[in-house]
């Protein structure tokens, strides 16, 4: 074994070495490339050349949209719009009610006071407050099927005959944000709405029977309900504008702990409530009608019914709801695909058509858009998985437009990892939230919906 007897020389001789070779290959480095014009370019054969373009063709057109999965979501929709664009829509509730726990007694003798179907509001609404409205109820005849998702379009078997206290329905002045006096105590905005007192005796004659045993058992008896608004709205002065509107939809917290029946009663030892609640364990789901669109704007009739693709050049539309989307097309774009592109950004600009926009109906605060997949329905584009910030979809009010960052799709669709069969567009929330939007079309003159391309091909 050998011993080295003078350990700091011999690093600083290795330190010297290292820095001279370093300083070596530094001089060497810059005389080899002393023309920067030329590094690398041996190594490439074809070196990329940097383009821009804003005339990619886009086809675009409104259609009937798919239903969407009402049954998905805490807040239901309830309540009628007459829309002088998109004509009248109606929202509907079903859902079951449950029992608070098993083995329920009402006590000795007991004795029906009321029943109430307590509506509890999430807070928002669309439309037109003003208008009163007249919501019906009734029981369902059947059982809700056993699928988990139900959908906007669906539709339940019902007794036609109202549970109503009023026979004629109840008269209801929305009011999302309203609390509301009960016993001397403000309690959270909610829709009371006094039911019929044969219904309520079915409560009272349950009482000691298995009905009140278990939830299977309740559910044989009080199969659920279905909650629906008159579609004929008072006459009213719309929005006081040009732009006239009536007719408002409110948002229901169906999860909410007072969104539930509201049983008074009285046996011989007491008075009480009994709730049965809307709870997590029970289905509901909102039901949305368009009525075949007969008011709605001549444009939007002749695209969505008639099928006139060729109107969508100038105007588009949305509604949220499983009610109109818009879809968009690139038909040549095989044409562009000769030489191997790297899409360096690509972005979809959508104008807003203003005239269309009141303080009534406001536009939607995003959109989403969804690609057509090969065996069938839609999916989310790669580019939004990398959130909001990247993606876009926001309403930008300054430039009354939404634009979209789909960068990585449209690479996906130059290196042929999808099928190039289109896009949807439609409001985000659309399960849930009411909403509607006009757009211009890509075949205008002036602010048209564009495609931006920001690209590199190599020659």
């Amino acid at each position: 074994m050998k011993t080295n007897h003078n350990p700091r020389l011999r690093g600083v001789f290795f330190g010297l070495l290292k820095k001279t070779v370093l300083l070596f290959s530094v001089i060497l480095l810059i005389f080899s490339c002393s023309d920067a014009d030329q590094i690398g370019l041996d190594l490439i054969e074809s070196p990329a050349t940097l383009h821009a373009t804003d005339t990619i063709t886009l086809q675009a057109f409104a259609l009937p949209d798919d239903s969407v999965a009402t049954s998905i979501s805490r807040m239901k929709v309830l309540g009628v719009i007459d829309d002088p664009v998109f004509g009248k829509t109606r929202a509907s509730i079903y859902s079951e009610i449950r029992m608070e726990g098993n083995e329920i007694s009402l006590g000795a003798n007991p004795q029906l006071d009321s029943v109430n179907l307590v509506l509890t509001y999430q807070g928002s609404h669309y439309g037109m407050l003003g208008t009163p409205q007249t919501v019906r109820v009734y029981e369902l005849s059947e059982n809700f099927p056993e699928q988990d998702t139900l959908f906007s379009n669906s539709s339940l078997p019902y007794i036609p005959e109202l549970i109503t206290k009023n026979p004629d329905g109840f008269k209801l002045n929305p009011a999302p944000t309203d609390s509301v006096m009960i016993e001397s105590v403000m309690r959270t905005p909610q829709i009371r709405i006094p039911l019929s007192e044969a219904f309520g005796q079915k409560f009272i004659d349950a009482s000691g029977t298995p009905t009140f045993d278990n939830v299977p058992n309740f559910l044989e008896e009080f199969k659920g309900l279905y909650l629906t608004v008159d579609e004929h709205l008072p006459d009213g002065p719309g929005d006081g504008g040009e732009f006239k509107g009536k007719g408002s939809m409110v948002l229901i917290d169906m999860l909410h702990p007072l969104t539930s029946v509201e049983l008074f009663y009285h046996n011989d030892d007491d008075t009480l409530l009994l709730r049965f609640p809307i709870n997590e364990f029970a289905k509901h789901f909102s039901q949305i009608e368009h009525f075949g669109y007969e008011t709605a704007n001549e444009v939007l009739r002749n695209q969505v019914i008639d099928q006139d693709l060729a109107l969508g050049d100038s105007l588009l539309f949305l509604q949220a709801l499983g009610q109109v989307r818009t879809d968009i097309h690139f038909p040549f774009l095989d044409d562009l695909l000769e030489k191997p592109w790297i899409i360096n950004k690509a972005e979809l600009v959508v104008p807003v058509q203003e005239d269309f926009v009141s303080r009534l109906f406001p536009v939607p605060p995003q959109l989403l858009l969804l690609r057509h997949r090969e065996e069938g329905g839609l999916t989310f584009v790669a580019d939004y998985a990398l959130g909001v910030d990247y993606f876009g979809g926001l309403y930008d009010e300054s430039n009354n437009s939404y634009v979209f960052n789909i960068t990585q799709y449209f690479q996906q669709l130059i290196d042929g990892t999808h099928p190039n069969l289109g896009l949807a567009m439609m409001p985000s929330r659309a399960h849930e939230r009411p909403g509607r939007v006009v757009l211009h079309g890509p075949g205008r003159s002036e602010d048209p919906m564009q495609l931006i391309l920001y690209y590199s091909v190599f020659e």
